[in-house]
């Protein structure tokens, strides 16, 4: 299939998508290692922080120029303040081959047409491949009646059907090699909840957390006092690590930065204790992966008080030494007929988390072993696929439900599927392979 697409971009833009865990992002980072080795320009862009990191990216706002600006409106009147910026970046588009755009099913319509604009402004030539998986979280709805269109996803504006994509859909799990569990997964994600699928679920409620799960919460309050009240019930000492930072671009407003780092899916002030239960935050090839979890053993201070790694015992039994991760803020400029990276700023920290629990919204992209799922705040369409999807494995699956409604109730109440979307997905063409 890898091959496959690379011939189909040839000629034609992409929609890459398909389910949680069958291997959008690996396939989205081979086909920019094939371009690259070729000597091809890629601008690779990510809906939000986490999606532009796990890219290798920027985000579509700070590539395109955007500034706050939702909708084709705020944006003429921008552009008025920005002549010189705008120059610069025609030229980078002019020149670009593959745009690769991720987390698609977060990009509203109105940002699909302003990037469509965009591109004609620029000149655009290249192939364009977008990709996620629509039956995943939606775009965040502003209640702003200056919008200029009804829509809410990026295929429901005209911006989508003018680059006349060629849909390709992911089918093969490569997280789990359970395929009840798969197939049950594949029909909550299209919004159906049968009595296999609820008894099954059913089966799963649990009053008892294991000590070594993680705990998927809907919101950040309930996963932060989680963290909180395990690491206080550990009785070694406390270790602060404060994150490091360095600003190369002078132009670069402070309050950009901040929401820069508030983007990412790290601390800027981790606080651990040794036999303190973590996840990592990235992927580091024959170290870790990212939603791969284990215990604190060791941390390593120099003699002036920096922590300089952190031993992990992972759950397969090997230490990880695990060393500062440098995150990169980077825009794109035109060298000749090349286009480079050109280094704003850094965030430097060790790419862990505590592992008691997490958001569903921030384990986007994770693969992760005895998940604890607590449904209680659900309120997003997709959002409990989100959440079952993370799981390895079957087995070691709970859930936590403590609502007064009836299980089933709730269930067919929040797993939901807009009827556009089914609609878009039914009435595509898909080409449907393999990796």
């Amino acid at each position: 299939m890898l091959n496959y697409i690379i011939e189909l971009l040839e000629n034609s833009n992409i929609f890459l998508t398909g389910g949680g865990g069958v291997g959008k992002s690996y396939t989205t980072k081979e086909i920019m290692r094939i371009y690259r080795s070729n000597g091809k320009n890629i601008i690779a862009l990510g809906s939000t922080g986490i999606s532009a990191v796990g890219i290798g990216g920027v985000s579509i706002h700070s590539f395109f120029k955007f500034g706050l600006c939702g909708n084709y409106s705020e944006l003429m009147a921008l552009d008025n303040k920005q002549k010189g910026r705008l120059k610069e970046l025609f030229d980078i588009i002019k020149n670009i081959d593959l745009l690769i755009i991720d987390e698609i099913s977060m990009v509203s319509a109105d940002l699909m047409e302003m990037i469509y604009y965009r591109l004609i402004q620029g000149s655009f030539n290249g192939r364009v491949m977008v990709v996620g998986d629509f039956y995943q979280l939606p775009p965040v709805k502003k209640q702003d009646s200056s919008s200029l269109m009804s829509f809410c996803y990026a295929f429901e504006s005209t911006a989508w059907y003018n680059f006349k994509f060629k849909n390709v859909e992911l089918v093969v799990s490569k997280r789990t090699s359970d395929m009840r569990f798969y197939s049950m997964l594949s029909r909550i994600r299209l919004g159906i909840v049968d009595d296999e699928i609820y008894q099954s679920l059913k089966s799963k409620i649990t009053d008892i957390i294991p000590s070594d799960s993680i705990v998927l919460f809907g919101n950040n309050a309930q996963a932060d006092m989680l963290n909180i009240k395990k690491l206080s019930q550990i009785p070694n000492p406390l270790i602060s690590i404060k994150a490091s930072s360095k600003i190369y671009d002078e132009n670069l407003h402070i309050s950009a930065y901040d929401k820069w780092v508030d983007s990412l899916n790290v601390l800027s002030d981790l606080q651990i204790k040794k036999d303190a239960r973590v996840m990592f935050l990235t992927n580091k090839w024959g170290e870790y992966y990212n939603g791969e979890q284990g215990i604190i053993k060791d941390v390593n201070i120099a003699d002036n008080g920096n922590v300089i790694s952190i031993n992990v015992l992972k759950d397969s039994g090997e230490i990880a030494e695990v060393e500062p991760f440098t995150y990169s803020l980077f825009e794109y400029e035109k060298d000749g007929d090349s286009i480079n990276e050109r280094l704003r700023a850094e965030f430097t920290q060790f790419p862990l988390k505590l592992a008691y629990a997490i958001t569903i919204h921030k384990s986007q992209g994770m693969s992760i072993e005895r998940l604890v799922c607590n449904l209680n705040n659900i309120f997003a369409n997709g959002q409990l696929y989100v959440a079952l999807s993370r799981a390895i494995s079957w087995s070691d699956l709970s859930i936590v439900y403590t609502k007064s409604m009836d299980f089933y109730s709730y269930l067919k109440s929040v797993v939901n599927v807009d009827k556009s979307v089914s609609e878009f997905y039914s009435k595509e063409k898909f080409i449907r392979e393999d990796i």
